[in-house]
């Protein structure tokens, strides 16, 4: 899979912009949920930006968008795990895929399992522990 850089318009947001962001999806603006997910998507480095994926991400894993939405994400996600793209707080971006996808997350895992980088095989293990983990209390366990 390709990264899917961000558009200028993503690249650009600041803190501020962020939290506004955030306080609009979790009010029920459908447009803001729209950006939010281009912006969970997408490849953007600027200050905040991880913070507010991980915030977007918990929010969405108790109040998905629609599902061709939840793919998008869950695609980006799975190319960081296994290419290693991924930064501070990805954990949250994580189980949210797993949520959202866990017979591809488990896939994702295997894949990235395979790694000769040590720091994605460590994720792909925590990936597993969590599936199995999900299992276990989905089975009453």
């Amino acid at each position: 899979m390709r990264p899917s850089f961000a558009a200028l318009w993503i690249q650009a947001l600041t803190k501020p912009e962020l939290h506004s962001l955030i306080a609009d999806v979790k009010c029920g603006d459908t447009d803001a949920e729209t950006r939010a997910v281009a912006f969970v998507a997408a490849e953007s480095f600027g200050m905040w930006h991880n913070r507010a994926r991980a915030k977007l991400c918990r929010y969405f894993k108790n109040h998905p968008p629609p599902g061709d939405q939840c793919k998008s994400m869950v695609d980006s996600i799975i190319s960081r795990l296994i290419d290693g793209r991924f930064y501070e707080q990805f954990k949250d971006q994580l189980s949210m895929a797993i949520r959202f996808a866990p017979d591809r997350m488990a896939e994702a895992a295997a894949e990235a399992s395979r790694s000769d980088k040590d720091y994605i095989r460590r994720y792909a293990d925590w990936v597993r522990h969590a599936l199995d983990s999900q299992a276990t209390l989905g089975n009453g366990g």
